[in-house]
């Protein structure tokens, strides 16, 4: 028996395993939990999965007997909508439970320093996402697409089922079961379920039977599809080299790992199998193999509703994109002397690492190519949804663009329009570009976030807003002090330069501190409220007098107070940020722990992008309606 080394070398893993996936050599085999995910999975993210599978040669996609059987065990048992309905149930009283602590908690000021408008803005929106996660378990649990799935995994489980004579195994399993059990022997002794208690050590046996009867000189590698986390079949990595200059730390949550079959099983395996090699792997893995090796190339995906289906958006694909993505060139599989434990090649030391190409260069396009995109009809298709379905559109969207069938910069034209015509989606947009940037090249990622920066700035013919789209703004805010979005804000920078903007706070500039002074007059002690006498932001005066309490400018109505009641200094500099697009927290804190009032009648000034210094109080408020 030969032991895993401690620092592993993820790039060499990959390239391997990712030439095995592809060899039409390579025998496969599913156990219980993919067949049961394959049921549970959209239609057609089954359909491509089953596809492949019958795409491989005759013989080489296997179903063990033991694992049908349970399969059948859950089908009768109706597992599949039991554990989704529970899933379901429990996300939409742990929601519930959020919704009622999150609502005591917040108040005006911390709203609005977050981009709500105040309390009930954000109490609204937290209401609506308990009602659309009601809507969105009604979609996912409908029960109605559950029967054709089932027989659509059971027919393809009769094509490719095993012919194990199971008495045998079940009669020497009965001999030593308990001491492979007791004595931590894999596969399977981490399964706490009495009524299956041996239940992967019979998959494993059929798979060893199946193996040992093959014939052929051919070489040939073995691999187990599994959802199981299968902690006792395989040997995670403590240490990685990635090629950096010194290992990192595993993070299989993450999918960062060098998940090798457990040494005592490539022992068992190699006395057993002819087979050079034995992995287990998920299917997530092998759709992110089979969906990276096309587009990496410039070709489309058979994969991509599999793809989709397989991973968390906030899952950082490692394991499978790495060395597409870097374009390393699988490695020769590792021959049977390896495995059978003589010795082998030594493996390539840190000192040698592959040299991966650099990834595509971000290029702007021109400020009338973004102009130009029309994406008229993705906006249509939005606004003619049902709303308990709209979502589910834009998922759509985030599926093709992630397939490479949706261009990025028509994506983020899509999106910048939804931010216009959904209030939602000014608060939600940076959420979804942090789900989608893990899925995308930065260079696609940061064409979609260009289109929607853009659209706060510049209408649809690609001229200047005198006041910029407050709702694109926002976004653009949010987004702006991610490192990952620096391309893109240095092509918005260079084109509001050449458009000579005036504006307090230029977008793609740094994290450079925004002058921002109070001139406050005392209020005569005992914590009584100072009058706010004089507002400059970016050398400019923003206070002004005479404003109609019905202006959106007046400051009574930007702070939802009363003059005599007052604020504090804290939630006066989150409004003149908001009501500036400038980021709050590059504006001084100085005056935080004032308290201040104001005059009844006194705005704050517009931003006006034709005006010295970005501001202007006699900008015309019809220019503040989004163009």
């Amino acid at each position: 028996m030969r032991l895993d080394p401690f620092v592993r070398d993820y790039q060499r893993f990959i390239a391997d395993l990712s030439g095995i996936l592809q060899n039409g050599e390579t025998v496969f085999y599913l156990d219980t939990s993919v067949l049961m995910w394959a049921a549970n999975i959209g239609r057609d993210a089954r359909r491509e999965f089953l596809a492949w599978c019958r795409s491989r040669p005759a013989g080489k996609m296997r179903v063990p007997v033991w694992a049908a059987h349970e399969l059948h065990r859950h089908l009768l048992r109706g597992s599949l909508n039991a554990n989704l309905k529970k899933a379901v149930s429990d996300a939409e009283a742990k929601l519930a439970d959020f919704a009622r602590l999150a609502t005591e908690r917040v108040d005006d000021a911390l709203c609005i320093a977050k981009g709500y408008a105040g309390r009930d803005a954000y109490v609204t929106d937290v209401q609506k996402t308990v009602q659309r996660l009601k809507e969105l378990g009604k979609i996912a649990g409908d029960e109605a697409a559950s029967s054709g799935a089932a027989d659509d995994v059971v027919n393809f489980v009769n094509d490719h089922i095993l012919d194990t004579e199971l008495d045998d195994i079940i009669r020497r399993i009965n001999e030593v079961g308990e001491l492979r059990y007791k004595h931590l022997m894999p596969p399977g002794y981490h399964d706490n379920k009495p009524e299956n208690k041996f239940g992967d050590v019979v998959i494993w046996e059929e798979i060893l039977v199946d193996l040992k009867d093959r014939t052929g000189s051919t070489p040939f590698d073995t691999v187990l599809i599994s959802r199981d986390e299968k902690t006792d079949w395989v040997s995670s990595a403590p240490l990685l080299y990635d090629g950096g200059d010194k290992p990192q730390k595993s993070n299989r949550d993450m999918e960062f790992d060098v998940t090798l079959a457990h040494p005592l099983l490539i022992h068992e395996f190699s006395k057993k199998t002819p087979s050079r090699s034995l992995y287990v792997v998920p299917p997530g893995f092998v759709a992110s193999a089979l969906h990276y090796a096309p587009t990496s190339g410039g070709q489309a995906s058979n994969v991509s509703k599999w793809f989709a289906a397989s991973h968390r958006f906030d899952v950082i694909e490692k394991l499978a994109t790495a060395a597409l993505a870097a374009r390393v060139v699988p490695a020769e599989s590792p021959d049977l002397a390896a495995v059978n434990g003589a010795e082998a090649d030594p493996p390539v030391t840190p000192t040698d690492p592959p040299t991966p190409v650099p990834a595509r260069a971000f290029i702007a396009p021109s400020l009338r190519a973004i102009a130009s995109t029309n994406a008229f009809s993705l906006a249509s298709a939005y606004a003619r949804a049902a709303i308990n379905l709209k979502d589910e559109l834009v998922a759509s969207w985030v599926t093709s663009l992630v397939s490479g069938e949706l261009q990025p910069l028509l994506f983020g034209k899509a999106i910048s329009g939804l931010i216009v015509s959904d209030p939602r989606w000014a608060t939600q947009a940076n959420a979804l570009f942090e789900q989608i940037a893990p899925n995308v090249e930065p260079a696609d990622w940061n064409m979609a976030v260009l289109a929607v920066i853009c659209s706060a700035y510049f209408d649809a013919s690609g001229e200047l807003h005198k006041v910029p789209q407050s709702e694109a703004a926002l976004f653009t805010l949010q987004i702006e002090p991610d490192a990952r979005a620096a391309p893109a804000f240095a092509a918005l920078k260079g084109f509001l330069e050449d458009a000579d903007a005036q504006l307090p706070f230029l977008p793609g500039t740094g994290r450079q501190k925004v002058s921002y002074a109070l001139n406050l007059m005392g209020g005569g002690g005992n914590g009584k409220p100072e009058l706010l006498r004089e507002v400059r932001v970016s050398g400019q005066p923003a206070l002004i007098d005479r404003v109609p309490e019905t202006s959106p400018q007046n400051l009574s109505r930007l702070l939802a107070g009363d003059p005599v009641k007052g604020c504090t200094g804290k939630e006066l500099r989150a409004v003149i940020a908001k009501h500036l697009f400038v980021p709050v927290e590059l504006l001084a804190p100085t005056w935080d722990t004032k308290k201040i009032t104001w005059s009844a009648d006194a705005g704050l000034a517009s931003v006006d992008t034709t005006s010295e210094g970005g501001l202007s109080s006699l900008a015309d408020e019809e220019d503040g309606n989004n163009d």
